[in-house]
């Protein structure tokens, strides 16, 4: 299949399962914070945190690793997979066994013991259905992905709901968590036996050598993402944190639907790094460029219609936290650019210099949040995530520079085409007018407007003809 048919595709599935998960998710989440209460539901929140970090440890990058591989030979599929099953069963025994240990610590006691075992087997299992679709997106057959994302959150939601209904506890949710990724798991082992292969077990501690950057890369963002929170806890109180997990959350939810476009350009900037540089070059920086053209409406669009956003999502007592989102959507056009970089870093076999960058800005997240915390609690986190974007914004284009692959004079000289309309349309949202109206006024004249100034090209529109397969 064409690669620009195959991207589009890929895209279009990821996407349908992100919508569908991040909608299950956030009706099962209110479902459990007012039943379970604020006790329960931290119970099970602190669960799926601590089990969330230890099952990086039971993947260590070989997920990416394989995509990344089999993009490049699929004729070597059965040897990695073999291989790669073999690691993750040993890795995933270490890690129950690291789990195992906090109950015996004390740490955990009764009903929240048997929370983290329950959702510790959750996260293994799902784990093993992560790796199967490591391999479905090598072979670029992302529906395989897709149907095991929506199966497995229309069981948790369903397992949640029936739990509520017969009034089960905590330990119970748990359960239907664990149930619910045991029925996903045999519907990625169902299909891959019948439209693969069925794997050979082995072992291969090379693999893990080669995998290790990319994991140690998940530990970074890991830790990049989830130590704003932490630090402005014990800095200044839950309330902090509360203001500032509010927007945080959203613009969690825009990474988790860009990162869609992602997964399914990964394999094929793999495949290309080993045929055709020229082609790699190309659908780097296009991508850059339909990222950009993205970012900057939803960037306008949330910065100016922020109160009426926070309002309707989480109420007026979180109006406090308007200045927090406006800030960090600015992080947004960053993490759109840092995110395909990386892409193509990891598909080049730059992987390591994806870890040093990543390691930095989690480094240099610290110290700011360090020092803008205690000053200016959340407002001053917020900055801090900007300031991490962007440093690690000039580190990636800094490298992929040097590699020949950076934009072009010919994209800078260019950049007043996407400028223009971006400037006029946001004047519509300045408009004192219904939020909805000047939501698809400023639409109407930022599509239009990158269509006259030429911003999409006779390049960009043979593209969509050949997209859409005329």
């Amino acid at each position: 299949m064409d690669p620009k048919k195959t991207i589009a595709r890929n895209t279009l599935f990821l996407l349908a399962a992100t919508i569908f998960t991040n909608v299950a998710a956030f009706v099962w989440n209110v479902y459990l914070a007012r039943y379970l209460g604020a006790a329960g539901f931290g119970v099970l929140s602190a669960a799926l945190a601590l089990t969330g970090i230890f099952s990086i440890l039971a993947d260590l990058g070989t997920g990416t690793y394989i995509t990344r591989e089999i993009a490049r030979n699929p004729e070597r599929a059965p040897e990695l997979a073999g291989a790669g099953l073999g690691n993750r069963l040993i890795l995933s025994f270490i890690v129950l066994i690291l789990i195992f240990l906090f109950p015996l610590t004390g740490i955990y006691r009764g009903a929240a013991a048997a929370v983290v075992m329950f959702i510790a087997g959750y996260m293994l299992v799902s784990s093993f259905g992560s790796f199967f679709n490591s391999i479905f997106q090598g072979f670029q057959r992302m529906e395989y992905q897709t149907i095991w994302n929506i199966l497995n959150s229309f069981f948790i939601l369903v397992g949640v709901l029936c739990v509520v209904w017969l009034g089960g506890d905590v330990v119970s949710v748990a359960v239907a968590y664990l149930l619910a990724a045991i029925f996903s798991l045999l519907y990625s082992i169902i299909i891959f036996r019948r439209r693969f292969f069925t794997p050979r077990i082995s072992s291969d501690l090379g693999m893990l050598r080669e995998s290790l950057p990319f994991g140690i890369t998940s530990v970074f963002a890991l830790i990049y993402f989830w130590i704003d929170s932490v630090m402005l806890s014990f800095m200044k109180g839950e309330v902090s944190v509360g203001l500032y997990s509010a927007p945080y959350r959203l613009l969690t939810v825009i990474t988790s639907l860009y990162s869609v476009y992602l997964f399914a350009v990964f394999p094929v900037m793999s495949r290309f790094y080993v045929e055709s540089s020229e082609s790699l070059k190309f659908t780097y920086r296009r991508s850059i460029k339909y990222l950009i053209m993205v970012a900057i409406p939803l960037i306008f669009l949330v910065f100016f219609l922020a109160p009426e956003i926070i309002r309707i999502i989480y109420s007026e007592e979180y109006l406090k936290s308007v200045p927090a989102l406006r800030i960090l959507i600015l992080a947004s056009g960053f993490m759109f650019i840092n995110g395909v970089t990386s892409n193509l870093l990891g598909s080049a076999d730059r992987q390591v210099t994806v870890t040093k960058i990543t390691g930095l800005g989690a480094l240099f997240n610290v110290a700011v949040n360090l020092l803008l915390i205690p000053a200016f609690s959340f407002m001053g986190a917020s900055v801090a995530t900007v300031l991490t974007e962007l440093l690690m914004t000039i580190l990636f284009l800094r490298v992929v520079m040097g590699m020949g692959y950076g934009p072009g004079l010919d994209d800078l000289k260019s950049a007043w085409r996407l400028a223009v309309p971006s400037l006029i349309s946001v004047i519509i949202l300045m408009i004192p007018a219904d939020p909805l109206i000047r939501t698809v006024g400023f639409l109407i004249v930022y599509i239009v407007g990158i269509f006259i100034f030429r911003a999409v090209d006779d390049v960009d529109l043979q593209i969509m003809r050949s997209i859409i397969g005329k």
